[in-house]
């Protein structure tokens, strides 16, 4: 079974999608900051990562940033999403699998996360 960790600091949003997503059988696990997620990470090694940009105690950019930086995380894929345009994201954090504007609709983001699983 796919493993994903949401990780938003809106607790109604990452239930949304938990909810969505293990309706869809996926696994699914949720932390609300990156440093909580980090620490999920080492242990759970998620399939996908699934990530607000702007959060409290470690943003997205942040957490991108110390996931290139460990062999252990470098290689899982993250969709990345925020109210901000795609275009705020720093350039050296571009190596995520793909961006969702928020508000998203919950198909689309069971289609992005079923192309990304796939190796899309």
């Amino acid at each position: 079974m796919t493993k994903i960790l949401i990780v938003d600091d809106e607790p109604l949003i990452a239930e949304l999608l938990q909810d969505r997503l293990e309706a869809e059988g996926f696994e699914v696990v949720t932390q609300h900051n990156g440093l909580d997620a980090l620490q999920t990470m080492l242990t759970l090694r998620p399939d996908l990562v699934i990530s607000d940009l702007m959060m409290p105690s470690m943003g997205g950019v942040p957490m991108l940033t110390a996931m290139q930086e460990n062999a252990y995380l470098a290689d899982t894929p993250v969709i990345l999403m925020s109210g901000r345009p795609e275009d705020d994201v720093p350039q050296d954090c571009r190596n995520y699998k793909a961006f969702l504007r928020k508000p998203m609709k919950l198909d689309d983001v069971v289609e992005t996360v079923q192309r990304v699983t796939a190796g899309g």
